[in-house]
């Protein structure tokens, strides 16, 4: 599997009682360690970050649901018939 990323060392605001002038009021610079994202491969992790699709869900499990009852039907059916042919 390919890497999508690598880990850097970063550096962050935090919340502190000393301010440093890059940071918003209320915190400071530290030193963390993060994973950064490709930015040529950040639109296929964004894609698979989307919210749920249920009703895309609710489709697919529709068709196999149907798909399974009508595959009962079918068979239960060829029961009766080779169940008479047999009798």
């Amino acid at each position: 599997m390919s890497q999508i990323g690598s880990v850097q060392t970063l550096v962050v605001c935090v919340p502190a009682q000393v301010e440093q002038s890059p940071c918003p009021t209320g915190m400071a610079l530290a030193v963390a360690q993060g994973y950064i994202i490709e930015p040529a491969l950040a639109t296929r992790v964004d894609a698979q970050n989307q919210p749920f699709d249920y009703s895309a869900a609710a489709g697919i499990w529709s068709m196999g649901f149907t798909f399974v009852v009508g595959l009962y039907l079918v068979s239960k059916s060829a029961g009766i018939v080779l169940h008479r042919i047999k009798s």
